[in-house]
């Protein structure tokens, strides 16, 4: 393993520049325990084919739409999550010209993800069950009285947040809701933006070296050993081994060296012991 100087010039910069960004945004919330979050969201909805039975359109289809809504959550833990959502369409029956609204509210379990996904520890990737109801409302339907239709729902599903800044996210969720006593399952695919906030942010630092491990970029670093801004062990000679593995600590730049950071013996293509 070998690190270039003009490498290893760009990784200082980055390192800085990175640095600057993360002091000037603030402390970045992301899911910790006590944090509430509001968003909203917005996307496109199918319905079963069977999500009419039982009400006075029985037979007919609803057709697919696009809606959204809001949702509140909190964390319990920085893993665990509790959201309430509430979302609305205004949907076409099939082949009737009629509209109906259709109102869908259900609360949520959350489970997210931590740790690094996609290099990137600003991504979270998270599953979700819950459960709610499904209200059908129609005014113009020639009934004495307006009629809403009821069916309890369960949602399983899964999704992905992203951090845009301090208190800032957006997600991407696809959701399926099983009719508990009409219909199939539906589908919605959504996308949200979500404000953050708690009374006191109190960052966690795992694996305690002294870099909050939402930013630290080696978050199983074992205990005493040092690190640099990044959370990662120091590796004094740039090798690419750290210090507190590095057999041969003072290796000159640009060597090629093992994985004990000791220089590689040179390559003899007649000793087949290598």
């Amino acid at each position: 393993m070998t690190t270039s100087p003009t490498l290893a010039r760009r990784r200082l910069c980055a390192l800085l520049i990175s640095s600057g960004l993360l002091a000037l945004s603030g402390p970045v919330l992301a899911d910790q325990e006590g944090t509430l979050n509001l968003y909203l969201n917005a996307g496109q909805y199918w319905f079963d084919e069977q999500r009419l039975d039982g009400t006075p359109y029985s037979g007919f289809e609803l057709d697919d739409s696009s809606g959204g809504g809001i949702g509140f959550g909190y964390n319990l833990t920085d893993r665990w999550a509790i959201e309430g959502v509430y979302d609305y369409f205004s949907v076409n029956v099939e082949d009737t010209g009629e509209d109906v609204g259709v109102q869908n509210y259900h609360l949520d379990l959350m489970y997210q993800f931590g740790g690094q996904f996609c290099y990137n520890y600003l991504w979270q990737p998270y599953v979700v069950v819950g459960a709610g109801e499904l209200r059908v409302d129609e005014d113009s339907f020639d009934y004495p009285d307006n009629w809403h239709q009821r069916q309890t729902m369960v949602n399983f599903g899964a999704g992905i947040k992203y951090q845009l800044a301090s208190r800032w996210q957006v997600r991407g969720d696809l959701r399926g809701f099983q009719g508990v006593e009409e219909g199939g399952v539906d589908g919605f695919l959504s996308f949200a933006i979500g404000y953050q906030w708690q009374d006191e942010v109190t960052p966690r630092d795992w694996d305690g070296d002294g870099v909050y491990s939402n930013v630290d970029q080696c978050p199983q670093t074992p205990p005493g050993i040092d690190v640099d801004l990044r959370g990662c062990p120091i590796d004094s000679d740039g090798d690419g081994v750290p210090d507190y593995i590095d057999q041969c600590p003072m290796t000159p730049m640009g060597m090629a060296v093992n994985e004990d950071g000791c220089q590689r013996e040179a390559y003899d293509p007649g000793d087949f012991s290598k």
